[in-house]
Formats: structure tokens, C-alpha cells, sequence
């Protein structure tokens, strides 16, 4: 790794930690005003990984902030669980929002996430109503269905998978069943 990169990392750092400690982190524009004084490097590593914060923290007005400025990361199953377990009302959330994206992840990592979503889901009778469509969304994504398809003792099996798709599954992607 260069020294660059190790400098780029401590840097990040202090300033994400600043920005959190300062409650600046609660609004991307003022940490867009600020980066403008940081070099470039510096600040379109940091805009990346606060996408993905903002991503996880199920922060859906600073997504869109800084989205609108072209940046993107590669969305993971972590990131999605920790998005749901965020959700706690009715308002559009991040996964309705990136719905195609989270359709197509294609993660190894799922067991886990699954089960913390499934989790979450079941701790509050009154919050399953603002997570019925973020589950829905996951429910779609072929990647899940094969998984629980080839896992029906989890406990969450059933409840992830969805017939429709899994029949679609069969018939033009088995390879992904086996």
C-alpha cells in the first residue's frame, strides 16, 4: 500500500470522526462545502465510503446528495441488513430506493445478514408494516432465493423465499439451485 493511500486512510478517518463528533455527518452538503478544501483524492475516497455510511444508516436525503454528485459503491448484504434494521417508520427507505441494485447483489455473504433481517423483522409486531416492502425487495433478489432454497432448515428459509421466482430459477438458471 502506498504512503499516499495510508495518509488518505488516517486522514479519512479524523475527518469522519469530526464530522460525527461535530453532527456535521447529519448533513452532506455541509461536508461536501468542507472536503472542497481537501485534495481531490482525498475527498472522492471519502464521498465513496459516506455513500455507503449514509447507505447503511438508511439516510435517504444524503444518499441522494451525494449520488447526485456521480458517486457509487458496490452494495453488500451487510450493508443492506444494517439499512433494514435503521428502518423505523413508513418514509421511503434506501432499499426501496435502490431496489434494482439490491434485486441484482450478487454476495456470498448472506447467511448472516439474513438472519439478522429476519431478526429485526420480528422484534416489533408494529414496525413489520414499514419493513413489509424492503422485504419484498429482498425477496427478489435471485441470489437469496437460491440460498434459502438450498438451506430449508434455517429458520428464516421459508420466509425469504419466493415461489415465483425460484420457479423461474429452475427453469433458466438451475446452475444456481445446485
Amino acid at each position: 500500500m502506498s504512503n499516499r493511500l495510508h495518509e488518505i486512510i488516517a486522514q479519512i478517518s479524523v475527518l469522519h470522526n469530526d464530522f460525527i463528533k461535530n453532527k456535521k455527518i447529519e448533513d452532506a452538503d455541509i461536508i461536501v462545502d468542507e472536503l472542497l478544501k481537501q485534495e481531490e483524492d482525498l475527498r472522492d475516497h471519502y464521498l465513496k465510503l459516506l455513500l455507503q455510511y449514509y447507505f447503511q444508516q438508511n439516510d435517504l436525503s444524503n444518499v441522494k446528495k451525494i449520488l447526485l454528485l456521480g458517486y457509487k459503491f458496490d452494495i453488500t448484504f451487510d450493508d443492506v441488513q444494517l439499512a433494514f434494521c435503521k428502518i423505523k417508520n413508513n418514509d421511503e427507505n434506501v432499499i426501496e430506493f435502490f431496489d434494482d441494485s439490491i434485486v441484482f447483489i450478487k454476495d456470498k455473504n448472506i447467511k448472516k445478514p439474513l438472519h439478522k433481517i429476519y431478526d429485526y423483522y420480528n422484534l416489533d409486531d408494529s414496525n413489520r408494516v414499514n419493513l413489509e416492502q424492503a422485504v419484498d425487495v429482498l425477496r427478489k433478489n435471485r441470489y437469496i432465493c437460491s440460498f434459502v432454497y438450498k438451506h430449508p432448515e434455517l429458520s428464516y428459509s421459508k420466509f425469504f423465499l419466493n415461489e415465483d421466482l425460484l420457479e423461474s430459477l429452475k427453469r433458466d438458471l438451475p446452475y444456481l439451485l445446485k
